[in-house]
């Protein structure tokens, strides 16, 4: 089955679901298509991987040598862990300077990561099942996942567990009850011609309509959109762990 609309999160269980890209599914089983342009890539795995881990050899056929060259920047709380895709070499995975063969790197759903992709424009296709943490209510199709955003360090680099594209609050679920996450700011890459020219900055505050306001807390702005496979930088200001709860 092809869905190309946004739908219930109901009919999950009939199909991986997705407002931006293409996203094929039979049951909770299936593939979603991202596409890589040349350049970087704000990417998030929404699956888990089939193989038996998420680590990235899983995620990305790395031994096609169709991702030769590409670079991998993994945001560790205060800095990018810098990996080199490479065929070549034992793990398919190299160290920065595409020398030494590592220890491939865990990309879990619900964490993202920029891609500098090297090579011509691509299509990243992930494959695997849509990640579950516990049962949801009787009348949800497949169950909830939990992501915990860390207090300490500040900002982490976070994506929707589930395979969905859309508002982060209406189709995501990151909500702000009683206002506790009042304050706390949203980092989405702004990417153009390969490069990140920067992020667009929205503030959470339940006191301005909509419950967005622009970098200064002052102006509401539009509930920030996420695509499916994408994420965006979050700095937790609120002092606790955030427990995003995703039911579908």
């Amino acid at each position: 089955m092809k869905k190309t609309l946004l739908i219930a999160a109901a009919a999950l269980a009939a199909g991986v679901i997705s407002s931006q890209a293409q996203v094929y599914s039979q049951n909770i089983v299936g593939y979603v298509n991202r596409p890589l342009p040349a350049g970087f890539n704000n990417i998030a795995n929404p699956l888990d991987a089939t193989g038996g881990s998420n680590s990235i050899t899983n995620v990305i056929n790395v031994m096609s040598g169709l991702y030769d060259g590409d670079g991998l920047y993994i945001w560790t709380g205060v800095t990018y862990a810098q990996y080199t895709i490479d065929s070549t070499v034992s793990t398919g995975i190299a160290d920065a300077a595409d020398i030494n063969a590592v220890t491939p790197p865990i990309i879990n759903p619900g964490q993202s990561i920029f891609i500098n992709n090297l090579n011509a424009s691509n299509v990243l296709t992930f494959v695997g099942t849509v990640h579950v943490d516990g049962a949801g209510a009787s009348t949800n199709a497949v169950g909830l996942t939990t992501n915990t955003i860390p207090s300490s360090p500040a900002f982490s680099y976070v994506a929707s567990k589930a395979p969905v594209g859309g508002g982060i609050t209406s189709v995501l679920g990151l909500q702000n009850p009683g206002g506790a996450l009042d304050g706390c700011v949203l980092y989405i890459p702004n990417i153009s011609g390969g490069s990140v020219n920067g992020f667009t900055q929205v503030t959470i505050d339940s006191t301005v309509a909509g419950g967005f306001a622009d970098p200064a807390d002052i102006n509401p702005v539009p509930e920030p959109v996420i695509p499916v496979g994408s994420g965006f930088f979050f700095n937790n200001l609120s002092g606790s762990p955030v427990v995003w709860v995703q039911s579908f």
